[in-house]
């Protein structure tokens, strides 16, 4: 016993002095990782419905854990927007509501909620946050919350709509492609506007691809109507053009614009409405100067689209054609609505005339052939209206209380 004593002994007096294997000594020590550094770049799928390309992004919940959700890109605004059940479970605090008619949307008293996409933090920094009562962003879209311009304007973007997809990086990443068109920023908001060739002029116009379609002053309709006076035209918002049914969409000028020349490029057979200068007059002030317009996702639709914000330059590149069946529809605005109801917001009219007879505005649309609209997004319900001119739509309508039935035909517009 006394002689394993003293081998103990020297051991314990040998060891300290002996070389260590590092290898071994690695192998029995906790793992210890550096954190994960961000990526630089990410890539992500999108979808598009009535043209609105929809994400998915991430937010950062009050106890650190991830909150996906679907979000409408919108380099049209500057704010972040989402529904109310998303904003509850993300913690954000809300006034209570005063008066009989709570308005549609609040402001968030705290501050904007962490964003990431994919593993890319969003900048937050100065976002309001307006909140919708109800599950949805804006009725008839499919999304939870809008990814504003502001969160990207220190960014470097990519909407590449022939391929279904966004790209995300940091400044000096990506190696650009396409043809070269410098833009302004607006720093503070990051809504952005290019120079386009639009009837033989240099036009500012606006890239807001959270608009379906190209809306422009009524100064650019008039001044078109006046030297061309066969291009046909009518009134109302449809397809592409019929943002979310507001009062002013029923009285825009729907026209068909020969080509729109972006940079080098063009885009052919562009349809777009003609709205009161006022309301751009309103868009110049959150955008990077005085617009008379705005060019909407039924262009950008044929274009793979890099924005360098900070650098404030575009790159275009051409890509499948776009749609040309976009005003081939039952003449119809609609307006879809918080209570999943579509009612009809004004009948397109042609020559004087309306292009669908039976139906008013204020009816309540509830099918459209064997779809259910209350069920649908927006643009599903204007799928179901486009057709082969001359096609027959059946249209299930509520009225007063009472249901009614119209067979209404496409129509080639404007």
């Amino acid at each position: 016993m006394r002689r394993a004593w003293m081998v103990v002994a020297l051991l314990v007096a040998v060891l300290p002095a002996m070389p260590v294997d590092r290898t071994v000594a690695a192998a029995a020590a906790p793992e210890r990782r550096a954190p994960a550094e961000p990526r630089r770049a990410v890539t992500l799928p999108v979808t598009l419905d009535h043209n609105r390309m929809i994400v998915e992004v991430e937010f950062v919940r009050p106890d650190g854990g991830i909150r996906k959700a679907l979000a409408w890109v919108d380099t049209g605004n500057p704010d972040l927007m989402m529904g109310e059940l998303l904003a509850r479970e993300l913690g954000l605090a809300l006034p209570e509501a005063k008066g009989e008619r709570a308005p549609e949307f609040v402001q968030a008293t705290s501050p904007a909620p962490a964003m990431r996409f994919g593993s890319l933090p969003l900048d937050v920094e100065g976002l309001k946050t307006q909140v919708r009562v109800g599950s949805r962003v804006m009725p008839g879209v499919p999304a939870e919350a809008c990814l504003p311009a502001k969160a990207l304007r220190h960014l470097h973007v990519v909407l590449d709509y022939p391929a279904r997809r966004m790209t995300v990086a940091r400044p000096g990443v990506l190696k650009p492609r396409g043809t070269a068109l410098p833009c302004r920023v607006n720093a503070e908001t990051g809504l952005f506007l290019v120079a386009a060739t639009l009837d033989g002029e240099s036009v500012p116009l606006g890239v807001d691809n959270g608009s379906a379609g190209t809306w422009v002053s009524d100064t650019l309709t008039s001044a078109w109507q006046a030297r061309h006076p066969d291009w046909p035209r009518a009134t109302g918002a449809v397809g592409s053009a019929n943002f979310f049914g507001f009062p002013f969409e029923a009285r825009g000028v729907l026209m068909r614009l020969p080509e729109i020349g972006i940079g080098a490029l063009r885009a052919r057979g562009v349809g777009l409405l003609g709205l009161d200068q006022s309301l751009f007059d309103w868009y110049s002030r959150k955008s990077a100067g005085p617009v008379l317009g705005f060019i909407g996702a039924n262009v950008l639709e044929g274009f793979r689209l890099e924005i360098d914000f900070p650098n404030q330059m575009t790159w275009w590149q051409a890509g499948a054609p776009r749609r040309a069946d976009d005003f081939d529809i039952v003449g119809l605005t609609l307006r879809p609505m918080g209570d999943s109801a579509v009612v009809v917001a004004g009948v397109v009219t042609k020559d004087g005339r309306p292009v669908v007879e039976g139906v008013q505005p204020g009816d309540r649309l509830l099918r459209v052939g064997a779809l259910e609209v209350a069920t649908a997004t927006m643009g599903a319900v204007e799928e179901a209206l486009r057709g082969k001119p001359g096609a027959a739509r059946t249209l299930v309508l509520e009225r007063g209380g009472e249901r009614l039935t119209v067979e209404a035909r496409v129509t080639r517009l404007p």
